[in-house]
């Protein structure tokens, strides 16, 4: 870790160090002379440091400026993932004070703190805060991301918005009224806070945002890469709970008023030019109303079928079954392991304009273009079931089911099948081989399975190691046999990783999905086992000597060439999926 300072003098901003850093960028040959000719034009216009200017116009990266100005002024650079942050050394400087000057406490060491800086400070910036923090002050120049980050997470979302919102309420021991929200100055702060959640649950790539309310706190949590996280808030927050529940039922145009049912809605964002759904789910509870906003992106779901993560091996084995006339083809895995991302990847490979595909979704998440969608609406008496009976007469080639929930929807699944459309669907089992005994289970008789299921996809998806932060890591010696016995050629000579958390991912150590894949293709000795009636673990043996690769056997796989870590291969992939 990075905490000493060169013994030379420090230098702070001023217009002969911004002199200097354009003309070391010319001699470095990283900007011309008539560009560094061009900023000071601008410079002298708009009166931002030439510093901001090369920034906010991207003509050199943030990195080689802050290095440059490292050696000038003799502040360190470095990352702020390479301090161990503590309480402590947050609460050395106030959230009002750290938002303003844009500055956060990294290091304490006796009576000197060490502050992290995107800028180089000036001279009236560092004497205002030695004299606030009454301690004498060190300087480390970080990215302006990195800073910006780290406020968030050690001050709390919205701080400034909450700060300005306590001052500005008169009763300290009260909530604000939540019975009417006319804009007057709290309740403009609420509306903001409000949206710095869904900015930040976007700009976090959040799928959920559960906001939820307690005697005398409110917690505010995002799922991120399908964990839950807790984002942290600031302490005068929990005050605001019920005008905060309120705001979110008047942007989805909810009764506010009624607060003893459950209220489900729908508000339309744009965020970064992109277009965002969000689905509302309120629930009341013994400390007033929680909320749910189910964020949807059709932007981000669409992938091609080419890039959803599979192994080589299994590239043939998915393209031969996206490729089927006819028949059935099933995804299996628990709510949220990506099944619908990889029906939509199939359906964007076959959807042409010589066929014709209708799916039956609850609910419909993403609107594609080319392709009949249907709302499944049990309360009116449109079930699965019920939808499959007229599409059957609507001449599909391509029928998708959200899900086969029930032995109706199985059983005219399955015949659709064998009239010659190509049926997909999810299913809920652990793994691939498991789909043949769910279908026994719900009363399809094994002669229909046998002659109309052609392969069974199970998947689960794995959170990939932050590349900002990550470092390599050894595997205990159980894991490493077991990986050694399942890939001897590829173990000899992998590494492993692990993140040590940073800004960029959230200081978790992971940032984003990729999904590991079990594909079991039918074959004669599959469908003759099926007849039979065989249990699942020993259809399971003759498709692994068939060459299916199990999830677990996958998982390592992607451990090893660096994606994922070993600790989520065995969360995701139970033990008893790597044996044979």
């Amino acid at each position: 870790m990075q905490t000493s300072v060169p013994s030379a003098e420090k230098r702070f901003f001023s217009d002969q160090l911004m002199l200097e850093l354009g003309l070391e960028l010319v001699q470095r040959s990283v900007i011309s002379r008539e560009q560094l000719d061009q900023l000071s034009a601008r410079k002298a216009l708009t009166g931002e440091s030439l510093h901001t200017l090369l920034l906010k116009e991207h003509v050199v990266p943030e990195g080689q400026v802050l290095g440059i100005l490292s050696e000038l002024t003799r502040l360190p650079y470095c990352h702020i993932g390479d301090y161990k942050i503590t309480p402590e050394v947050v609460e050395k400087l106030q959230a009002r004070a750290a938002l303003r000057y844009h500055v956060l406490p990294v290091h304490l060491d006796g009576g000197v703190v060490t502050l992290a800086v995107s800028e180089v400070p000036t001279q009236a910036m560092a004497d205002s805060l030695r004299m606030l923090l009454d301690m004498a002050v060190e300087w480390v120049l970080c990215t302006d991301s990195d800073i910006h980050d780290s406020i968030k997470h050690f001050y709390g979302l919205g701080a400034e918005t909450i700060d300005d919102l306590v001052q500005t309420d008169a009763s300290p021991d009260t909530a604000i009224s939540d019975m009417d929200l006319a804009l007057d100055e709290s309740e403009e702060g609420i509306i903001k806070f409000v949206n710095q959640i869904i900015a930040e649950a976007i700009r976090m790539g959040a799928t959920d945002v559960h906001i939820e309310p307690y005697r005398t706190s409110l917690r505010l949590r995002y799922r991120i890469d399908g964990m839950l996280q807790n984002i942290p808030v600031p302490p005068g927050v929990a005050k605001f709970r019920k005008p905060i529940a309120s705001c979110v039922k008047i942007m989805a145009d909810l009764n506010i008023a009624e607060k003893r049912l459950p209220h489900d809605g729908r508000i339309k964002v744009q965020c970064g030019g992109d277009d965002f759904d969000l689905r509302i789910s309120i629930l009341p509870t013994a400390h007033g109303e929680t909320v749910n906003m189910r964020i949807l992106n059709s932007n981000s779901m669409f992938i091609d079928l080419e890039h959803l993560g599979l192994a080589p091996e299994q590239q043939p084995m998915m393209k031969k079954l996206a490729d089927l006339p006819h028949g059935v083809m099933l995804l299996t895995g628990p709510t949220g392991s990506g099944k619908t991302t990889t029906l939509y990847a199939i359906l964007a490979k076959i959807s042409t304009p010589e066929v014709k595909v209708i799916t039956v979704e609850e609910p419909i998440e993403y609107q594609m273009e080319g392709i009949n969608q249907i709302q499944v609406h049990s309360s009116i008496g449109l079930t699965f079931a019920s939808c499959l009976r007229s599409i059957l007469r609507h001449d599909p080639d391509i029928v998708l089911i959200g899900e086969i929930r029930d032995s109706e929807t199985a059983d005219i699944a399955v015949r659709a099948s064998l009239t010659g459309h190509l049926v997909l669907s999810t299913l809920h089992t652990n793994d691939a081989p498991s789909a043949v005994t769910r279908l026994i289970d719900m009363g399809v008789e094994p002669y229909l399975i046998s002659s109309c299921l052609e392969g069974v996809i199970a998947q689960r998806l794995v959170r990939r190691v932050c590349a900002n932060c990550r470092k390599e890591m050894t595997p205990d010696d159980s894991i490493l046999e077991e990986i050694r016995s399942l890939e001897p050629e590829h173990a000899a000579s992998a590494t492993y990783f692990e993140g040590s958390g940073c800004p960029a991912c959230s200081f978790s150590g992971y940032r984003g999905r990729i999904g590991i894949f079990e594909i079991m293709v039918m074959d004669e000795a599959i469908r003759h086992m099926v007849i039979e009636q065989r249990p699942a673990n020993e259809i399971k043996k003759v498709a692994l000597a068939a060459g299916m690769t199990t999830l677990r056997r996958d998982g390592w796989l992607r451990s090893m060439d660096g994606t994922t870590s070993v600790n989520e291969v065995v969360r995701v992939a139970r033990k008893a999926e790597a044996q044979s």
